[in-house]
């Protein structure tokens, strides 16, 4: 399957004047995912996500943007984050999708692999998808993950047209590209 939705909520135009509630419903009447970008600011508390998991229709899922003070360097305080954040996430039940990790370019690749092999032993499986520079890409798929916008058994799209018929999640940060792409699917559907 794949999910379609925005990254980020959208807020402006005629979502401006809704309320929290509204805008839930409206949403999960077009589209049956979305990137939080939130959770790269703040990772949210179990009763958050609870409240997301009980809003979330069937079928619809919420993926993940990792927080921003992972270091991609192994160690023990890495790692504790990482678990933490990886459990809220988890606690999803059936609404979790995936999670995207934003790599910084000047991360190195020995760390880097190291911290791969970490989240590896941390045994909670996941769609995982990296924004990583090229040479890094390799280390990322030798563990069955992806790097965004590089579809391979499954794809994690970012702003660019996802390819048919494979699994994944596309996400766009406009939600007229969102709808515009919807609206191809459909129209190629019938």
């Amino acid at each position: 399957m794949l999910y379609l939705g925005t990254s980020g909520w959208p807020n402006g135009g005629d979502w401006a004047g809704l309320s929290p509630r509204q805008r839930r419903r409206r949403y999960f009447a077009l589209f049956n995912s979305i990137e939080l970008t939130q959770t790269y600011r703040r990772v949210p508390d179990w009763d958050v996500v609870g409240r997301w998991r009980a809003y979330a229709p069937r079928s619809f899922v919420y993926s993940w943007v990792a927080p921003r003070y992972l270091t991609y360097r192994p160690g023990g305080e890495e790692r504790r984050s990482l678990r933490r954040f990886l459990r809220r996430h988890k606690r999803l039940g059936r609404a979790r999708g995936g999670v995207r990790f934003l790599v910084p370019a000047r991360t190195d690749a020995t760390d880097f692999s190291d911290w791969l092999e970490m989240l590896a032993e941390l045994e909670i499986p996941g769609d995982y998808a990296f924004d990583v520079v090229p040479d890094l890409v390799e280390l990322v798929e030798a563990y069955g993950w992806i790097a965004t916008n590089r579809p391979a058994s499954w794809q994690y799209m970012i702003d660019r047209e996802p390819k048919a018929n494979l699994d994944g999640h596309a996400y766009f940060s406009s939600l007229a590209a969102a709808l515009r792409y919807q609206r191809e699917v459909a129209a190629e559907r019938g």
